[in-house]
């Protein structure tokens, strides 16, 4: 993570709020991850290579905007 991506995160916290932002950047965490797994296993990339992580935040920001309520009523069990 580099300087830009702490200030994308900063400006989700702003944007979305607290318990929104959780799910933001859990989404773009998991995300990273499952697409760094991909390139990895398709020898695309290594393990020492870097994947920009700035687009995951801001998908994790829009999933969060419109998905944010529901994740949250279905993790803690209220339907």
């Amino acid at each position: 993570m580099g300087a830009g991506d702490i200030l994308l995160g900063i400006l989700m916290g702003v944007l979305l709020g607290m318990p929104n932002v959780l799910v933001g950047l859990f989404s773009a965490f998991v995300l990273g991850s499952i697409v760094g797994l991909i390139l990895i296993a398709s020898r695309k990339k290594t393990l020492k290579d870097t994947v920009p992580f700035g687009p995951f935040l801001v998908l994790g920001t829009f999933i969060a905007i419109f998905w944010g309520d529901k994740l949250i009523n279905y993790y803690l069990g209220i339907f």
